[in-house]
């Protein structure tokens, strides 16, 4: 996910219903925000 998550080409990749495609999207950008506020170890 060099760009973010991109919901239509969840989609289309795993056969997704649009909605929940968008839903697992919003999921990995909240980790991937989560993952950046952290500090290194």
């Amino acid at each position: 996910m060099a760009k973010g998550p991109d919901p239509l080409h969840l989609a289309e990749v795993f056969g997704l219903d649009e909605k929940t495609a968008m839903r697992y999207a919003d999921s990995a950008l909240a980790l991937l925000q989560q993952a950046a506020e952290q500090p290194s170890q």
